[in-house]
């Protein structure tokens, strides 16, 4: 079996035989940047590891960590890379290195460990097989559609250097923001410290703390110097830096290429009206394709919001069938139409209304609608959102309101079918944002991830469960177990942590808006309240749930009914 080799070597430069973090510092070696000395382990080394993982992973994931301990690395190989490692002073560092790193959707996924001896280098690359299957990589897997069993794992050794500082630094723009830590990084990556901040603009001008916490006064302009090479001569924006005994060490290019799932929201441009307020709250509370098939048309009449108490459904597919009918009357009256005429008419006012129109037509003087109609109507969707999550049609109950009717049919109609649900925003959330920042209470933060977005709150607090779609995921920290949670979220905020934390890596690429250093603690946010997330502007809005209601002429006692 092949052993480690160095970072000139031709194979260090192929992500599919020593990983993408390997090949992405030989290419910063042979371009004589200041790369620490290292040794790539090939990913055929830790192949027989992985596949035993692989082989137990139908039992649990920490069934297939467990298994992989137990493996042995090829004797040869192992000889080998000890005595690679032997001469190095204070131990090694063991990096995993995957092909998949070259993707930020696997940022900070994988396993990096510090200060081994060498008679614990066979545990070391053992745990960097071994995080494969962490429930943070298999959840990961699972969002991207990936087999666990086709992930692949190399590593990279280098010598243990004590840091006195490091970081993570990203040129655009003309730009270099630099985020800097006294101390190892690993903490600031991680998510666990904020670290300091720079920037530095046109090679000279720096804005923020150019010691970035006491490293020195010009380590800002070392770093983006550092920064800029890279850029110009391999392509990347993002690198990972440390500082030891005044030398400065390029440890990780990130490549600048990011898969992008989700559409930036435009920033709110203006007060929104007394009738947009109260669509923004249903289109918020029942969204999507069925919201607008069935309660959201019904919105300029309802007295109150709509109590979603699940009803229970014994046959799925005649209760979506009740579901259109009734909603077809409830809005025929609304409409004083009959159903097709209705059914145009609320879609010439949306398409005005979210075109910006002053003024546009609306129902007029409207039947009054019988609220326990619309509470049985909102009873029989969640009734049949639980029915089919039972059924294993649907990952959450409230993706019900996002499917098409067409959608819905076809998967009660046949076994095995699931509807297509986007991720994205909806064309009502840039409403729901502008309304929620129109009205809601704002808190300061710094702005680690670009856009806007609105959502119901999720604090990451035990018990919480999994949130439902296009909601705004709140934690103390950004660490990047919580990255699997971003995928179909509207927002992510933490009350702490930096922005070039590896988290904020995950929800850039996935186009999720964050703020974090949030001023207030995230366990303040009430169940049900609405948040807006203003990832640009570094801000958040926070509309509590009794203001959300009394905006549908709901008294505040009610808001949780």
């Amino acid at each position: 079996m092949t052993g480690p080799f160095p970072l000139d070597d031709a194979r260090a430069f192929d992500a599919r035989v020593a990983g993408a973090k390997a090949a992405g510092l030989a290419r910063a070696a042979a371009a004589h940047l200041p790369v620490l000395p290292a040794h790539v382990v090939p990913i055929e080394v830790l192949a027989p590891a992985l596949a035993t993982g692989a082989s137990a992973i139908g039992r649990s994931p920490a069934s297939a960590r467990l298994a992989v301990a137990a493996c042995r690395i090829d004797p040869v190989a192992l000889e080998a890379i000890r005595a690679v490692c032997a001469p190095y002073p204070r131990g090694a560092i063991v990096r995993s290195s995957s092909p998949l790193e070259r993707d930020p959707r696997w940022s900070g996924a994988f396993a990096t460990y510090h200060e081994v001896d060498v008679g614990d280098l066979e545990t070391a690359l053992l745990g960097c097989a071994a995080s494969v299957f962490s429930r943070d990589v298999v959840g990961r897997c699972e969002q991207l559609g990936v087999p666990v069993s086709e992930l692949r794992m190399g590593a990279v050794i280098q010598p243990w250097l004590p840091l006195d500082g490091g970081g993570t630094a990203t040129v655009a723009d003309g730009a270099v923001s630099i985020h800097g830590v006294a101390g190892d990084p690993a903490a600031l990556v991680a998510g666990a410290v904020r670290g300091e901040r720079a920037f530095v603009r046109s090679g000279r001008a720096v804005e923020g703390d150019p010691g970035l916490g006491g490293l020195g006064p010009d380590v800002a302009l070392r770093v983006a110097a550092l920064t800029d090479r890279v850029s110009k001569e391999l392509g990347a924006r993002t690198i990972e830096w440390g500082l030891a005994s005044g030398t400065l060490w390029l440890l990780q290019v990130r490549d600048s290429a990011a898969a992008s799932s989700g559409a930036r929201l435009p920033a709110p441009s203006r007060q929104p009206t007394e009738i947009e307020r109260r669509i923004a709250i249903v289109a918020q509370r029942f969204p999507g394709p069925m919201g607008e098939a069935t309660l959201l048309p019904l919105s300029p009449a309802l007295e109150r919001l709509p109590r979603p108490v699940p009803i229970a459904v014994s046959d799925p597919a005649s209760t979506l069938r009740q579901i259109l009918a009734l909603a077809a009357v409830l809005r025929s009256a609304v409409w004083t139409a009959d159903p097709a005429d209705a059914e145009l008419r609320w879609s010439v006012f949306a398409r005005d209304l979210l075109a910006g129109a002053s003024d546009p037509p609306g129902p007029g003087a409207s039947t009054a609608i019988d609220v326990s109609e619309t509470d049985r109507l909102a009873g029989l969707m969640e009734g049949l959102g639980r029915s089919m999550t039972e059924a294993g049609s649907l990952t959450h109950p409230d993706l019900v309101w996002r499917a098409s009717p067409a959608d819905l049919e076809e998967a009660l109609r046949r076994q095995g079918y699931r509807p297509s649900v986007p991720r994205g925003p909806d064309r009502w959330e840039p409403l729901i944002a502008a309304v929620v920042c129109a009205d809601g209470a704002v808190a300061e933060g710094v702005g680690a991830s670009p856009g806007v977005g609105a959502g119901r709150a999720h604090p990451l607090v035990s018990g919480a469960g999994r949130p439902a779609p296009r909601s705004v995921l709140v934690a103390p920290r950004p660490v990047p177990q919580i990255a699997p949670l971003l995928w179909g979220c509207a927002g992510l905020v933490t009350s702490e942590g930096s922005e070039g934390a590896h988290l904020f890596d995950v929800a850039r690429s996935l186009g999720v808006p964050a703020v974090t250093s949030l001023q207030g603690e995230p366990g303040a946010f009430a169940p049900g309240s609405l948040v807006a997330v203003d990832g640009d502007r570094g801000a958040i809005a926070v509309l509590e749930p009794s203001t959300a209601a009394s905006i549908h002429g709901v008294r505040p006692a009610q808001a949780g009914a």
